[in-house]
């Protein structure tokens, strides 16, 4: 194992931050083109790109089983059963695709309902999530072969993943969408078919490469003992899934709470969390780089390494939100004004930067701290510690201050305490080292 560096901590990193902005970008370069269909459509790729967001997220925590799994082994030279762990974790993820396709398509009018969208944008959203679903299979492949991949410390390959598939999604999603070079004009729901196709070329390039040998990392058979390693799979990684799920439930409860106090604040709360999401990219990708680090240290038998590993992680992610957190803070006022002009929607905008700025060295804590647990396999506590933290703050705490009357910026305070709660108490677990015995179960002989 290389010695843990800044350096080579950011040699790991900067690819992913790099390609989940990659991502971010294409989102928001769909949103622009469906502007131009009006305001029925935004709503309709907003609800489509919602929807497939909380679906990422439960499936981003079942990925936590591939990164230690493979992580660990890839660490230990045993590169056989890490390629053998990531080929079955394709496989099983392509055939979660499909499930969720054939449960999602019959369901998408009562999906989309949730969002209580008017009558154009209704239908036209029911459209876009039939295609986004019947294309989820390519998509749930792609995000686990680029995780198997980081396991290795291979942050290069995904990051070329999403640059071809990126551009070959807006090509082909702007072509279908306004029926350039021949093809049939789809409206929004071009996009939607237009980037489920060329995300499907680009992993169908991307596996063949791989099976033929032109990765350093290769794939093994994954028949061998394929219900057991399965299960060592899913033992990790359902804990983070739901995690994530609960996460995702909770937050959509907090904004009913907070929709009660009008739609200024429920607005600044909306452009709030799109800023948040692009500083977010940074904390997340240090969460991956904390769980590939430690997984490969342990994998090795270098329990020191892997503490090693997990804490200077998170110290150079902590150092650059504080800076982002100080950027924030300045310049709130004008990031407002930037977003929006209504004066209402500027007070509580900017309210509410200031709290997410404080918020921002406990997310750098929390997210690698978290990445840190979940790469030695221990992904129940972190689990547990959202649960906990969701109900109280995103939940309980809310109720409590709408039923009292509260300013609206006290329900904005309570991501506050939710980053405290969660920072501190995967801290703490990490440094009391717990994590050193419980590293053995996922190896599979």
């Amino acid at each position: 194992m290389e010695p843990i560096s800044t350096l080579n901590i950011w040699r790991l990193t900067w690819p992913t931050i790099i390609s989940n902005i990659v991502y971010m970008l294409m989102m928001v370069a769909f949103l622009k083109i469906a502007g131009t269909f009006g305001t029925d459509a935004v709503a309709a790729v907003t609800t489509g790109q919602r929807l497939y967001f909380i679906l990422h997220a439960v499936m981003m925590g079942l990925c936590a089983g591939t990164t230690a799994v493979v992580g660990k082994y890839w660490g230990g030279n045993n590169k056989i059963l890490a390629g053998r762990f990531a080929a079955l974790s394709v496989f099983l993820f392509f055939i979660d695709g499909l499930l969720l396709a054939w449960l999602a398509i019959p369901f998408r009018e009562q999906l989309v309902g949730i969002f209580g969208l008017s009558e154009g944008a209704h239908l036209l959203a029911i459209d876009f999530v039939l295609w986004t679903a019947v294309f989820a299979p390519a998509m749930l492949t792609t995000l686990v072969f680029n995780m198997a991949f980081r396991a290795t410390g291979d942050s290069t390959t995904p990051l070329w993943s999403a640059i071809v598939g990126v551009t070959l999604s807006l090509a082909l999603g702007i072509a279908m969408t306004f029926g350039w070079v021949g093809l049939e004009a789809r409206g929004v729901s071009g996009l939607a078919i237009g980037g489920g196709i060329a995300m499907t070329i680009t992993i169908i390039i991307f596996l063949l490469i791989w099976i033929f040998g032109g990765f350093r990392f290769k794939p093994t058979n994954p028949l061998p003992d394929l219900v057991s390693n399965g299960k060592v799979l899913l033992n990790i990684g359902l804990p983070a899934a739901f995690e994530q799920a609960f996460f995702q439930g909770g937050l959509l409860i907090f904004m009913v709470f907070l929709a009660g106090y009008g739609s200024a604040p429920f607005a600044a709360y909306g452009i709030g969390l799109s800023i948040l999401g692009i500083v977010i990219v940074v904390a997340f990708s240090f969460s991956i780089s904390s769980a590939t680090l430690v997984s490969q240290h342990l994998g090795a038998g270098d329990l020191a390494g892997a503490y090693q590993a997990g804490w200077k992680t998170m110290r150079t992610s902590l150092y650059i939100m504080i800076t982002g957190g100080m950027l924030m803070s300045w310049f709130a006022e004008e990031i407002a004004r930037f977003m929006i002009n209504d004066p209402q929607v500027i007070f509580h905008m900017v309210q509410f930067t200031y709290i997410l700025s404080a918020c921002l060295p406990m997310i750098a804590i929390e997210f690698t701290m978290a990445g840190a647990l979940r790469g030695a396999g221990d992904t129940r506590y972190p689990m547990m510690v959202t649960v906990f933290s969701i109900l109280l703050t995103r939940i309980i705490a809310p109720w409590v201050l709408v039923s009292i009357g509260a300013d609206v910026v006290w329900l904005y305070a309570t991501s506050l305490v939710d980053f405290s709660i969660k920072s501190s108490l995967n801290m703490r677990r990490f440094r009391k080292k717990g994590w050193f015995k419980g590293h053995q179960h996922i190896i599979v002989g």
